[in-house]
């Protein structure tokens, strides 16, 4: 179970939970990957999919089902497709569209449980412990404070898709920073189709062009492609892009002041100019 503990002022909180030692691959042995095709029966049962096929058989096109290894009490894996390599930036629009229509859904199932937290880790260099491109949502306990940006002015705009934009804010704590948003704000709990698409095809092109900055920079490509992305799904909602392109080193831990070595508006303009 996990186990909330604040700092001596309560006003940091950290959460403990051991059995994330336990996850798979981290004792070195070899293993089949759970979230493939045909390996249905090695995760707990789902509790939503997308495509044909009987509950927990292959055929399906997104699978959910619960953390084995769990951060918070309630915590979900969306496994992106039954592709081992693919993910978002390679798959078809529909792909992407399902993948956003999960995360619709399950945010509207448990909302109501907590404070929902929809993220992706894409590589190791950014977190994942399994390399099958998949999501997460958490819900944490609506009496345990987080700290999350607030959403960020519009300015240094990249790209315009429907009612979305994507744009790099002055406040851009890492190089090449995007975050995407509706240029009038709706609920992200009501999508009708055509901005699932709209959205879908923003997230692609955003993630297909912060790929091109990474193959093109001599000293980013050293390291493999990786990437976080967060929903902040309440309110003025919006959806955070940060690529590992850097790390974080004993400047930043110790004083908590980001640095970012690539300006949010020549970082947008570069962008731009990728197709």
């Amino acid at each position: 179970m996990p186990n909330y503990i604040p700092d001596f002022s309560k006003t940091h909180w950290m959460v403990s939970n051991p059995v994330r030692t336990t996850r798979t691959g981290m004792d070195g042995k070899p293993f089949r990957c759970p979230f493939c095709a045909g390996s249905e029966g090695d995760t707990p049962p789902e509790v939503y999919r997308l495509g044909k096929g009987e509950a927990n058989k292959p055929e399906w096109s997104v699978r959910v089902f619960a953390n084995l290894f769990p951060i918070t009490e309630l915590h979900e894996v969306v496994v992106h497709s039954p592709d081992h390599e693919k993910n978002l930036e390679d798959f078809p629009l529909v792909q992407v569209e399902n993948i956003i229509k999960t995360y619709i859904s399950r945010f509207n199932l448990l909302k109501s449980k907590g404070k929902v937290f929809i993220f992706h880790n894409y590589a190791l260099i950014s977190g994942a412990s399994l390399a099958h491109p998949h999501s997460q949502i958490t819900v944490v306990p609506n009496d345990i404070p987080t700290v999350t940006l607030p959403i960020q002015p519009q300015v240094n705009v990249v790209e315009q898709v429907g009612e979305f934009i994507s744009y790099c804010p002055d406040y851009s704590e890492w190089s090449y920073e995007t975050w995407i948003k509706p240029i009038f704000n709706f609920q992200f709990s009501i999508f009708n189709q055509t901005q699932i698409s709209n959205f879908s095809k923003i997230l692609q092109s955003t993630i297909l062009k912060l790929k091109k900055i990474h193959d093109g920079n001599l000293y980013y490509s050293k390291k493999p492609f990786g990437y976080n992305f967060y929903i902040q799904p309440y309110g003025d909602w919006f959806l955070r892009i940060i690529p590992r392109f850097m790390e974080r080193a004993g400047f930043e831990l110790s004083t908590g002041i980001m640095v970012n070595s690539v300006e949010a508006k020549k970082a947008s303009e570069e962008l731009k100019k990728l197709v």
